[in-house]
């Protein structure tokens, strides 16, 4: 194995903060793009989890988590301090904090607002409302400086800025307003605007065991 192998889907927000990450750490990785309902025999078999995205280093070890895949990619990183200045010592409290409380609880009513329909018993307007809270109290901390933590984004803004675009596109097919306000739709801007995001969000063909390889970043 020559490169590390990235299993993907383009739009899933834990997918797209692991190419972010790996954008930034400036890692080529081997990817593979999947349809999730349609999954390859190649990646059942190494995945225990059965999502993505996960990560095949080249010595064959599997990471399943994509703040682990984070991680690795910052350990891994050839860019000196990287780690430093994305992953502060003595913030590492607040940032596994606040990725905790988007990934086990915005998650949970950004999925029961965006999806209500593959929900038993689930109230759209019920998640929007619980969904906004997490909105509003981290719109409070943008409002304190430029990032969750500071002048620079941690892993933290890597993180959640995805779910916040995906939350962003739920309430924009379901013509709802005033969903987003400043800073954080600012903040959001930052990553959607960036010249690295045409890079991040590379449309790749599907993968399968005959395809060409393909290489993220494409370029």
């Amino acid at each position: 194995m020559t490169n590390d192998i990235l299993y993907s889907f383009r739009r899933c927000p834990y997918a797209i903060r692991v190419r972010w990450a790996l954008l930034i750490c400036e890692i080529k990785v081997e990817i593979r793009e999947i349809d999730l309902k349609n999954k390859p025999i190649e990646f059942l078999n190494k995945s225990k989890t059965k999502t993505i995205p996960i990560l095949i280093k080249k010595n064959s070890e599997v990471i399943e988590e994509s703040l682990e895949i984070i991680l690795w990619a910052l350990s891994e990183s050839k860019k000196e301090n990287i780690k430093k200045i994305y992953f502060p010592d003595k913030k590492k409290e607040d940032i596994f904090k606040i990725i905790n409380e988007n990934d086990k609880e915005f998650k949970y009513h950004l999925d029961r607002f965006k999806y209500s329909t593959r929900y038993e018993n689930s109230n759209e307007d019920f998640h929007f409302t619980k969904a906004i809270k997490f909105i509003k109290r981290w719109n409070k901390l943008l409002a304190e400086n430029k990032y969750f933590f500071g002048d620079n984004p941690t892993i933290a803004d890597w993180s959640i800025w995805p779910f916040v675009r995906q939350f962003k596109i739920a309430c924009e097919s379901q013509k709802r307003t005033n969903f987003l306000e400043r800073p954080i739709k600012e903040w959001l801007d930052y990553f959607e605007n960036n010249r690295k995001f045409k890079s991040l969000m590379y449309k790749y063909e599907l993968w399968s065991p005959n395809s060409r390889k393909s290489y993220f970043p494409f370029n």
